[in-house]
């Protein structure tokens, strides 16, 4: 059976529809037949105004009550991407983390099971990886400490509730620990969209520990990644999806600043996270069939041609005088 054929007509929920990934991934089960409906906090998100004709949409905030009644029905599968989802800002507001990413989790994971849902995939995060590895590349089996931040803490304590609806409501889940995901559309918040805006709007990017490398793995790779588990036989997790390079930021940076062009400047400033990372993907490719797709050169030029032409549609909107 064909990937198209699998997924015509699945009834499928994505939580966070609205944002970075759950945005790509409504791209692509739309274009693949499933029959959507996505949840997020905004009543009308702008990023999915060309993909609402096509699919359910329901503005809803998950740690509430009542989505039972708000949502009839039931789904063959879930993918539950709703989430407080940037590290730092989990630690200036933990109780709105864990609300998002616990109290969330654990009410759609209920939902789920009544619903007789056939699947709930849930992204998990690499960030649980101890920051200083003790060995590379970073397999499943590698220690992991929740005790490094909220965010971290919050993900752990999802991947714990969807083990324990595995065992005491026999529903089936698959759990993901994503390492550094990118591309167009990503919040500014993030590296490489922070050092892309830098670029725009100063003409120089900062950085402030050049020594610090990540494993950054292109979206659609991320969005193909999610799919596979989701038509596959695979339940628990960990499944770590990261491209398996790791990279400096320093080099991302100079490859960002040559596209525009721009200045490079470093600074010596303490950084949140890791110090280093680099996954180890091969259970992925023996469970899922999946392996990366997109080089970081193919990635990168095709998320920094994203930007530029989001900046110019935005400066062409400003009346001129």
């Amino acid at each position: 059976m064909t990937p198209e054929a699998w997924w015509k007509d699945k009834k499928v929920l994505v939580t966070g529809g609205a944002g970075f990934l759950g945005s790509h991934l409504l791209e692509a089960l739309v274009a693949q037949g499933a029959r959507v409906t996505a949840i997020d906090l905004l009543e009308r998100p702008p990023r999915l105004e060309s993909l609402l004709p096509r699919m359910d949409y329901l503005p809803w905030d998950l740690s509430g009550s009542g989505l039972e009644d708000a949502l009839p029905g039931s789904f063959d599968l879930i993918f539950h991407l709703a989430a407080s989802s940037f590290p730092a800002e989990a630690e200036r507001a933990p109780l709105l983390a864990y609300r998002h990413n616990v109290l969330g989790t654990a009410n759609i994971l209920s939902f789920a099971a009544r619903r007789s849902a056939r699947k709930f995939l849930f992204p998990s995060a690499g960030a649980l990886y101890t920051n200083t590895p003790k060995y590379l590349p970073i397999d499943e089996e590698h220690p992991i400490d929740p005790t490094q931040g909220v965010y971290a803490m919050t993900k752990r304590m999802g991947e714990l509730l969807c083990q324990e609806f595995m065992r005491n409501q026999g529903l089936k889940c698959l759990f993901f620990r994503l390492f550094n995901a990118y591309g167009p559309g990503q919040s500014r918040e993030f590296l490489i969209p922070s050092f892309i805006q830098q670029a725009l709007s100063e003409g120089r990017i900062t950085v402030w520990d050049e020594s610090v490398r990540r494993d950054f793995n292109y979206v659609q790779d991320v969005v193909r990644a999610l799919m596979a588990g989701a038509a596959s036989e695979a339940c628990g997790g960990p499944i770590n999806l990261g491209s398996g390079r790791d990279v400096s930021v320093g080099e991302i940076a100079r490859r960002i600043a040559a596209f525009f062009p721009a200045q490079v400047q470093f600074s010596k400033r303490e950084t949140f996270g890791p110090r280093r990372q680099q996954c180890d993907n091969r259970r992925a490719k023996e469970l899922l069939g999946w392996e990366p797709a997109i080089s970081l050169e193919e990635g990168l030029k095709r998320t920094l041609e994203s930007f530029r032409r989001e900046a110019v549609k935005l400066q062409e909107a400003i009346p001129q005088p």
